[in-house]
């Protein structure tokens, strides 16, 4: 099975398994999901207001290099819960992450996976005063307990790699 293949199972078995949770817990999971998209917003625009946009276009994005296995359960699930399509990878761009191009990540802030919106590089990070990285690392705290919070609704790692984790 190719990258395509696998994708596109993994995609179909992971909404299966959410149409398959009892309706509360569905409401519940969505409820955490919703959380868990704002915190990535504010992630990126703490980033953002640290001038990672130029940064980042400067240095042609080399953390985003290998990101195949970046997109998780949960990050699909907060498009379904968006009613918003998935990006479409192209697995043929590797190294560069399969969810990129030519203008950088092709996913909204708040759809984009975890190890994507708590990595910030020296260059970032320095740009940031005390406060900054202190409310950057309170956010990323928030991000992880609400991540945890959705695993414990869903009773299985909705944060492995989705090319991983589902019957691909």
């Amino acid at each position: 099975m190719n990258d395509e293949q696998r994708w596109a199972s993994a995609v179909t078995a992971a909404g299966a398994a959410y149409e398959r949770l009892p309706a509360g817990t569905g409401a519940e999971l969505d409820a955490v999901i919703k959380q868990i998209m704002g915190h990535k917003q504010e992630l990126v625009e703490l980033a953002l207001a640290a001038g990672s946009a130029s940064i980042c276009r400067g240095c042609g994005g080399e953390c985003c290099l290998s990101g195949k296995y970046h997109v998780s359960v949960l990050d699909l699930l907060s498009y379904r819960i968006a009613a918003a399509d998935p990006v479409a990878p192209n697995f043929g761009a590797a190294p560069a992450c399969p969810y990129s191009g030519m203008s950088g990540c092709l996913m909204p802030p708040r759809f984009r996976p975890m190890t994507c919106v708590v990595f910030n590089c020296e260059l970032i990070e320095g740009r940031m005063g005390p406060n900054e990285r202190a409310a950057l690392y309170e956010r990323e705290n928030l991000l992880r307990e609400a991540i945890a919070q959705a695993n414990r609704i869903a009773g299985s790692r909705l944060d492995r790699a989705l090319l991983l984790s589902c019957d691909a």
